[in-house]
């Protein structure tokens, strides 16, 4: 029976081969015999498929053929110039999308491809993909055979295939995935025929096809499939010892009688490997030739004893001997033939206390710079002759170099009393030397081994000289880098410092390389700086100068090159000379002219000017500096400054004696911006032309042109960078404007504009003393409005000037005159212009119009215009992206049965100018477009609803809802003709409820709401076959089956188990049969973890006197349903009580929670204190359970309360006594008590939510039981501290502020009572000139500048109350310290509001600190002052 071999291949096989598709519509071929194979009389039918049912589409069938001339040129296939597209002759019975094809004869082997196309006007689609059909001749004599006989091979393999068969008129054909069909010897590829037999020496990815023999007469044999894989397995071998060996770079070395295992290991997937290893040996006859020779000597491959046996590839040296020292290589193979592959040979070496001969390197060291000589010397202390120097060198396994093996010629050998010595020299070093070396004889006798390593020599890098100028006293340090070489890390490395003077004979001479200029170099006074430093601590004018840098080494002696040359400038206030400058300014743009002349103050003579550009490499240099530059005695002219000019100009005697120094800055000429205003003006209107250089038209002289040639020949080409602006205009492609010329303003008016004002303008600006000119402007085009023009573009069809992705428009010219020669002409918004051709010719009126399928690139304006330049009116198209429609239900998306449900539409939120089609998603069917989601890896069809004109207006009844409208819905515009479709909608799902289903969806647990993490099962219950039914769901807008993903989903009988919910599993699930039955539909919501936080918050204030009520709140963030709530004091970390940890501002901090004995009365959110007293203070903390869902809520951020009373009998003292203080600072706590046989701790609670007693870390303890002692302060220790017995009374509480900065204010600790001096000193750390000159600041209102900076206020009030901040000189502020005034006593209802007030005040930055944390919800409370609130707000 006839078989035929049916192949097809996708668009991986297209980028493959190098094919693409483009944005267009691309049909999708494919055959209902996809996995069947046919025999002669079988009947093919292919589908030819393009995702929309419109019938309005015809197909097209072709079948690729070679390339013809006679065919047209748009059927040249995918521009591929050697294949042709040919339309088959009964093509138009396939119209409808389905071509039959009865496999008859030979003439039906090839590739076959379809398109489709729509009328008036007419549009293509892309070809589709291809697809080959290929079969035999049952009664051919054609024999072919494959050696090796397998269809997979790998990449490089060589490949016979042979051809025999009644005659000798035998070729060997084939047809690659590339679509290819030749004959062997193949263009590609390095093939051979020879005798009957094509040989193949290394297959590439182009040789996968199918391969036939064929005689002369058309006879066919079988075929065969080649299929290549693109996977290049190597072969590596490693080491495995029981000892731990000497690695060093990669390289290994034993001792004698280790024991080592050699392993061969290959990095492919596929398996049935065999292994053989050889050890590396000098070539002989009769041994394989070892393929990784290099160098003179050829080498073999000795196989090791007992190798063969050993599949896995594993062999034992036990014990490990010097004889075993040596190269090792092995060879991994599978198949039969065999394919194999060698590794690269690694290097195995046993020590060898008496080796045959002793390999030794001057000079005597491992490292070594490039361009260093060294010489090895072999000393062979036995008659064996023929040894040569080998070296080794592995760059690491699994990289994409691999070890290699090369040797020196052989070594002359030189008698001596005591054997024979050889000597090899290499001259100077680089990198490729470094490397293991030995010495190796004929025979195979071993030198002990040397390793060394080969650097680049260290470069030099100068930093530190300030770019900007100094005065006289600063201090200056220079800093010298040779990168991984210092003082510390290698001694013999030192820094050498110099200044460049003037050339003088006894000193060093140092070239400038860029000017090559000659100078010499002075050492500087005690130079030898080995930290890589040096510090002019009080400079002066003579230190101005350029200063350089050089590493120098002693053993062995060598130095780097000098550094890159650095200035430094000294401003000196009576310089010896004054240097000018003829245009009094500093900033030039290229092609300027400049003068600089030196004018001396005194007798000196011999004054020259120079100059030390900034461009890399800087430079120093004399003038003149080049050959545009002249000196003219004591001046210097530069007649066309360039960028690299750039630099500081001085004037130097030859005494050494400077004048004062001028920066020059020589930019680039910009590029000027042309804007015309109005663009689009009408017939006698005025148009005004500005042109901008630099943000500016001052100093510039501007000219205008208009283009006068295509537009297309001014734009950059295509092949330019797309972000080049640089236009190709010329005097012959411009006309210069009338009276163009313009100085400042930079204007053109055109007074009275007509249609000879149409056309595209540029601008350009010159300098006043300058020749040349800035480039060119941007294009601007001005299209004046004509009443009457002589031709006039219609675009169809014309919706606005507003178009959509891939639509199809029409372009058309008519024309009105006599005038011929009219052409389509645009100038897109990429800065591209071109006209619209067909067959690479201009487009001729008289035969059809432009048509386009639009893209984002054609955004643009468009006209038309005649060979003698005439106009017609422009239109401007803007090109938006395929839009995708908006699909809603209303009035939701949840029905019951006999209520009224619409779907609408929207296009960018509109339904004009579209009509609109509807979908239902469906179970992959037959003869409808497949999709697949590849998020979810869903596979679906869209069916087109029966009666989806009901919806064309854009709103779709489902009246009366019935469950048979259950089910997931998408919508799709569609607009002009032929028509054009937008994208589909997302989708959209509609639920109607009616009486109870056969089948239904059981949740476990029984509920509707879950947390992250949480596990979920869902199951189908009921009538029917169960097997046949999925759980299905819809989550934000995708649709998807049980397993859902691979991380979470399972899928057995009948159940869906989720192990581990997450947020994006919220959504609906339901139950359907594969005949599209419904379950019960059931809304699933799982909360982020987040949501679910205890959050605490604290009413009316945090800080209150006894009596009053507060009330302590607790939340979550979603509204779970049946939460209750726990509440905490939170207390130092306590064993037996659980341990609360989180992440703060410094670091992790950690505390334990008390439940409280009356918690349950706060179970609803609110615990309350009606009245509250001091034993209340404290630290409090609430947690969230939802029993429901057997979870608990993280525990709340702790919140602070202080019930303060009349009096306190006790209080915390702080030395030093303020509440700032520096980093690293030591800081006292002690708690004074009336009482002194109550036990007191220091307790504090910090930024990061640590509430601990003293000693807090390490650096802290208790000097005795009440005294807390912090030796050195950190940014962690700022925060609240008080005093508390064990039986919890408190004390007063102190804020700290810790502050990293370099100046705080020093400022009382307590609160002050009226008529007390407050006293603010403005502190600065020991870097800071300690006599301060201060300003000061309260609440953000300046008070008073101090040069002293101290500030006293004698006789307070509470007027004088707030939030006080100092400043020094260079702008640093301290932190904000708030200075609370106690009233005197009076009234005892307004003692007790001024004491809340004040202690409120006293912890008001803390308060602050903690809002800025995060930690405290409320803020500032009523009972703040206006200025409290001000600094809360800050």
């Amino acid at each position: 029976m006839r078989r035929t071999l049916v192949f097809s291949f996708w668009f991986y096989s297209l980028t493959v081969c190098g094919l693409s598709t483009g944005p267009w519509i691309v049909p999708k071929l494919t055959h209902d015999k996809q996995n069947e194979s046919l025999s002669k009389g079988s009947s093919v039918t292919f589908t030819c498929a393009i995702g929309d049912p419109s019938p309005e589409w015809q197909f097209l069938w072709y079948r690729v053929v070679p390339f013809r001339d006679d065919l047209p040129a748009d059927s040249h296939w995918s521009g591929r110039s050697t294949y042709s597209l040919e339309l088959l002759s009964d093509s138009s019975r396939g119209a409808g999308g389905s071509y039959s094809l009865n496999l008859t004869g030979p003439e039906h082997r090839g590739f076959y491809v379809c398109r489709a196309k729509k009328e008036e006007p007419v549009y293509y689609t892309h070809h589709s993909n291809p697809l080959i059909l290929w079969f035999s001749d049952p009664d051919s004599t054609g024999h072919l055979s494959v050696n090796p006989n397998r269809s997979a091979l790998f990449m490089s393999e060589s490949l016979s295939l042979s051809c025999a068969g009644n005659g000798t008129d035998w070729t060997l054909r084939r047809i690659t995935d590339c679509m290819e069909i030749s004959q062997c010897p193949f263009t590609r590829g390095a093939s051979s025929w020879e005798n009957g037999t094509c040989h193949i020496k290394a297959v590439s990815h182009y040789d996968g096809g199918i391969y036939w023999c064929q005689s002369e007469s058309g006879e066919l044999s079988k075929g065969h499939y080649i299929e290549v894989h693109h996977h290049d397995a190597k072969a590596y071998v490693i080491f495995v010892t029981d000892t731990r060996p000497t690695i060093y770079d990669n390289r290994f070395q034993f001792e004698k009688g280790d024991s080592v295992n050699l392993r061969c290991v290959v990095d492919s997937y596929l398996v049935g490997w065999r292994f053989l290893l050889y050890r590396v040996v000098p070539f002989r006859d009769g041994l394989p030739e070892a393929p990784h020779r290099s160098g003179a000597a050829r080498q073999s491959l000795e196989l090791l004893p007992g190798s063969s046996t050993h599949a896995e590839g594993t062999l034992t040296l036990n014990p490990a001997a010097p004889e075993h020292s040596g190269l090792y290589v092995c060879r991994a193979e599978r198949g039969e033939p065999a394919y194999y592959t060698y590794s690269s040979p690694m290097l195995i070496w046993i020590k060898d206390s008496s080796p045959q001969a002793f390999l030794s390197i001057q000079p005597s060291r491992t490292h070594y710079f490039e361009n260093e000589p060294v010489s090895f010397c072999c000393e062979v202390q036995t008659n064996v002759t023929g040894w040569i120097l080998r070296k080794y060198l592995n760059k690491g396994r699994g990289s994409m170099a691999f070890p290699l093996i090369q040797d020196s010629m052989t070594f002359p050998l030189e008698k001596e009393s005591s054997g024979q010595k050889a000597v090899y020299n290499i001259v100077s070093l680089n990198t490729s030397d470094n490397g293991d070396y030995w010495c190796q004889s004929e025979s195979g006798e071993l030198s002990n081994i040397v390793s060394i390593r080969v650097e680049k020599k260290p470069l030099a890098y100068l930093y530190g000289p300030p770019e900007g100028w100094l005065t006289a006293g600063d201090s200056v340090s220079l800093r010298c880098s040779l990168g991984q070489y210092t003082s510390t890390s290698d001694p013999r490395w030192r820094i050498l410092w110099y200044k460049i003077v003037l050339y003088r004979e006894e000193l060093p001479t140092f070239t400038d390389k860029e000017s090559s200029s000659k100078y010499s170099l002075e050492l500087l006074p005690d130079s030898s700086g080995d930290g890589g430093s040096y510090t002019l601590n009080s400079v002066g004018p003579e230190h101005s100068g350029v200063y350089v840098c050089r590493g120098e080494r002693e053993q062995p002696v060598d130095h780097t090159e000098y550094s890159t040359p650095k200035l430094l400038w000294v401003i000196d206030p009576s310089p010896k000379a004054a240097l000018t400058i003829n245009s009094n300014r500093t900033q030039y743009f290229q092609s300027e002219s400049l003068s600089l002349s030196c004018v001396a103050q005194d007798n000196a003579s011999g004054w020259s000017l120079r100059r030390f550009t900034f461009y890399y490499p800087s430079s120093l240099s004399g003038c003149p500096f080049n050959n545009t530059v002249t000196r003219d005695q004591s001046t210097c002219n530069i007649s066309s400054l360039d960028v690299a000019d750039s630099g500081v100009y001085w004037c130097q005697s030859e005494s050494g004696q400077y004048s004062n120094a001028v920066k020059i800055t020589v930019n680039h000429n910009p590029r000027p911006t042309l804007d015309v205003s109005p663009t689009w003006p009408a017939k006698g209107d005025t148009v005004i032309l500005k042109c901008d250089a630099s943000g500016s038209s001052s100093g510039w002289r501007f000219h205008f042109y208009r283009v006068i040639v295509p537009i297309e020949e001014v734009l950059p080409s295509e092949d330019t960078n797309f972000y080049s602006h640089e236009l190709k205009l010329s005097e012959n492609s411009t006309e210069l404007l009338s009276d163009s010329s313009r100085e400042a303003g930079g204007s053109y008016t055109l007074s009275t504009v007509g249609p000879e004002h149409t056309g595209f303008y540029v601008c350009r600006a010159q300098r006043p003393n300058s020749f040349s000119y800035t480039p060119y402007s941007n294009l601007r085009h001005l299209w004046v409005k004509d009443p009457s023009p002589p031709a006039s573009l219609s675009i169809y069809p014309r919706t606005s000037p507003f178009f959509e992705e891939f639509e199809s428009v029409s372009l058309t010219c008519e024309v009105k005159g006599n005038s011929s020669g009219w052409t389509l002409r645009r100038f897109t918004n990429h800065n591209k212009a071109s006209h619209c051709a067909f067959k690479h010719e201009a487009v001729t009126w008289d035969e059809r119009p432009c048509n386009l399928m639009l893209t984002f690139v054609d955004s643009g304006l468009y006209w038309c215009q005649s060979e003698s330049g005439e106009y017609s009116n422009a239109v401007n198209i803007s090109v938006h992206g395929q839009p995708t429609p908006r699909l809603q239900v209303t009035p939701n998306n949840w029905g019951t049965e006999g209520s009224s449900l619409t779907l609408t539409c929207e296009v960018r939120g509109s339904t004009t100018g579209w009509s609109f089609l509807w979908y239902k998603v469906v179970s992959p069917k037959k003869g409808f477009p497949v999709e697949f989601d590849s998020v979810t890896r869903f596979s679906y069809s869209l069916e087109l609803v029966a009666d989806t004109s009901m919806g064309a207006g854009g709103s779709y009844p489902l009246t009366p809802a019935s469950p048979e409208h259950s089910g997931v819905y998408v919508c799709r515009g569609q607009r002009g003709d032929p028509a054009y479709y937008s994208q589909y909608s997302p989708h959209q799902l509609v639920w109607v409820t009616g009486p109870s289903p056969s089948s239904w969806l059981r949740v476990s647990p029984n509920r509707t709401d879950f947390l992250q993490s949480q596990s979920l099962s869902l199951s189908c219950k009921g009538l029917g076959n169960l097997a046949e039914w999925t759980v299905r769901r819809y989550t934000s807008g995708e649709l998807s089956d049980c397993p859902f993903n691979s991380r979470s989903g399972t899928w057995a009988e009948s159940t869906c188990n989720i192990s581990s919910l997450d947020t994006y599993d919220s959504g609906v699930y339901w139950c359907q049969s594969t005949s599209g039955e419904l379950s019960n539909a059931v809304n699933i919501t799982v909360h982020e973890k987040e949501d679910f936080k205890s959050r605490l918050e604290v009413s009316p204030n945090h800080w209150v006197t006894e009596g009053s009520a507060v009330t302590l709140s607790c939340s979550v963030g979603a509204p779970f349903p049946g939460v209750r709530f726990h509440w905490y004091k939170a207390v130092p970390v306590s064993e037996g009580l659980p341990l609360v940890s989180n992440r703060g501002r410094f670091r992790e901090a950690k505390y334990s929670v008390e439940l409280l004995s009356d918690s349950s009365r706060g179970a609803g959110g609110s615990y309350t204190l009606s009245s509250s007293a001091p034993e209340h203070s404290g630290l409090y903390v609430c947690r969230a359970e939802i029993e429901e869902l057997a979870a608990y809520a993280e525990y709340s951020h702790p919140v602070l309360l202080t019930v303060t009373g009349p009096s306190h009998s006790v209080w915390l003292d702080v030395i030093p006594s303020r509440s700032q203080h520096f980093v690293s600072e030591p800081l006292t706590l002690a708690c004074k008590a009336q009482d002194a046989a109550t036990v007191w701790s220091v307790r504090r609670f910090t930024l990061s939510k640590e509430l601990s007693d003293c000693p807090f870390d390490k650096k802290s303890q208790m000097l005795d039981p009440s005294t807390c002692n912090i030796s050195s302060l950190t940014l962690s220790a700022s925060g609240v501290y008080w005093c508390q017995s064990e039986s919890g009374k408190r004390s007063n509480a102190v804020n700290i502020t810790v502050h990293s900065g370099n100046v705080i204010l020093e400022s009382p600790v307590h609160p002050l009572k009226e008529g007390e001096k407050l006293t603010l000193r403005c502190l600065g750390r020991k870097s800071v000139k300690s006599n301060l000159s201060a300003t000061f600041y309260k609440d953000g209102l300046h008070v008073a500048n101090q040069t002293s900076g101290t500030i006293m206020l004698p006789n307070i009030s509470k007027k004088d109350e707030g939030s006080y901040v100092c400043e020094i000189e260079e702008k640093i502020r301290s932190p904000g310290s708030w200075v609370s005034v106690r009233v005197a006593p009076g009234n005892s209802h307004k003692d007790n509001m001024r004491l809340k007030t004040n202690l409120i005040d006293n912890f008001g930055t803390f308060v602050a600190m903690r809002q800025e944390m995060g930690s405290l919800d409320g803020g500032c409370t009523t009972s703040c002052t206006q200025a409290r609130r001000r600094q809360c707000a800050s």
